[in-house]
């Protein structure tokens, strides 16, 4: 079958962002389909295309068809900005995937929701079904988190929102917080596929060659006696991480100069934090700015334990975060300060720890405990891997959204 892939923010492993959709279309390639990926020219630095005109950029990326639009975004964005290059992506998906011939799938990923315009115009002017998945419920996330305070934006947000999931053949979502959400806008559940996020544990077996590297980067940093904890990923609001810098402080006033975090990744907070830092000389903190995707499974090897965190809003306890997944594969314990699923995998695992998103001083608390119990958490990491290898091996889960797209398309062709 020919696959049409609309994601605006698709990603190979030398990028600094998720590569699920990369994932899956390398392993819809390998299943002998054909994907033509749309997106934008964003996370694809370092690639060279084969084609370029003033709008895009083309590339063949293991046998997978890539249109990206030249089109900047940066998460220091305001408000305006990221919807002008929401809209004008909009625009190039329709038009770029309307010329496309023998279309048999469309396959559309969120976020952002609108994603859903191309979707259904193409759905409409090539009269093809389309599995739609879902990476953040919109628009309550944006509503929750005050972005979005508008009523009648909201009210158009929601509508766009049930029209896409009702037109859709099937839909995945990321986690069971999410399939709730979708089946609150009367979304039967035979109609939803929870896939989550994935562990690429092929990407993190390779480190064992990289023991040099992990060693070099303890080394940089002066970490030879330090216990570590690590949060690598995204730097939003959303994540939060002011929670963390508290925690930090909280470490400083206890003399507790054994225990170092890292914070790995970019966006909008990071000058924020770093002037807090700043403010209150806690040098117990380093920054490293943005981590290539292929560099994490060696600066992930350098913790003795990582954190997950959000702001405490119901509608991020959803999340299916990509930093949480990476542990898992890592054989990293993890700390989390969301009071959702992951929460529950911990926990039920016995491979981590819930933390109170309102009281800082319980992470610091935490890691003072911690830090003596270095052999104990080192023990965990084939428990823990076993647990990717069961539940989230990237494979895996490429193999079932791969089987729910051919059945789409088998089923409408008798």
């Amino acid at each position: 079958m020919k696959i049409v892939y609309l994601h605006q923010y698709f990603a190979k492993k030398k990028s600094v962002t998720s590569t699920r959709s990369y994932v899956f279309a390398k392993y819809l390639v390998e299943q002998g389909h054909e994907v033509v990926v749309i997106t934008t020219e964003n996370f694809l630095k370092g690639e060279v295309p084969y084609k370029k005109d003033t709008v895009q950029n083309y590339y063949c990326i293991d046998g997978i068809e890539i249109r990206a639009q030249i089109n900047p975004y940066s998460n220091y964005m305001g408000t305006t900005k990221r919807i002008k290059s929401f809209f004008s992506f909009m625009q190039f998906a329709y038009q770029t995937g309307k010329k496309i011939d023998g279309v048999d799938l469309m396959f559309s990923t969120s976020t952002p929701l609108t994603i859903a315009i191309p979707t259904l115009r193409l759905h409409r002017k090539l009269k093809i079904p389309y599995v739609f998945e879902v990476r953040d419920l919109w628009p309550e996330a944006p509503k929750q988190m005050g972005v979005i305070k508008s009523k009648p934006a909201l009210m158009m947000l929601r509508s766009l929102e049930k029209k896409v999931y009702q037109k859709a053949e099937h839909i995945i979502s990321l986690s069971p917080g999410m399939t709730t959400g979708i089946e609150k806008t009367g979304i039967p559940s035979t109609k939803i596929t929870m896939i989550p996020n994935l562990s690429d544990l092929e990407l993190f077996e390779k480190n064992k060659a990289n023991e040099p590297k992990t060693q070099a980067f303890i080394e940089k940093y002066k970490l030879e006696d330090s216990f570590v904890m690590l949060h690598l990923g995204a730097m939003g609001e959303a994540n939060g991480l002011e929670y963390i810098m508290e925690a930090a402080k909280g470490l400083k006033e206890k003399h507790a100069d054994h225990i170092k975090i890292i914070i790995g990744g970019d966006g909008k907070t990071k000058p924020l934090l770093e002037e807090y830092c700043a403010k209150h000389k806690l040098d117990n903190v380093i920054f490293l700015g943005y981590v290539p995707r292929e560099d994490v499974p060696y600066i992930t090897a350098a913790a003795n334990i990582t954190m997950t965190s959000f702001k405490p809003l119901p509608i991020l306890a959803t999340n299916s975060p990509n930093k949480f997944f990476d542990s898992l594969a890592a054989g990293k314990p993890i700390i989390v300060n969301s009071n959702g699923w992951t929460k529950d995998i911990v926990e039920d695992n016995e491979i981590g720890y819930y933390v109170d998103p309102l009281r800082p001083n319980e992470l610091t608390d935490v890691l003072i405990i911690l830090q003596n119990e270095t052999v104990f958490l080192a023990g965990l990491e084939e428990k823990i891997r076993g647990i990717a290898k069961d539940n989230y091996n990237a494979i895996d889960l490429a193999e079932k959204a791969t089987k729910i797209m051919e059945s789409v398309v088998n089923e409408r062709k008798y």
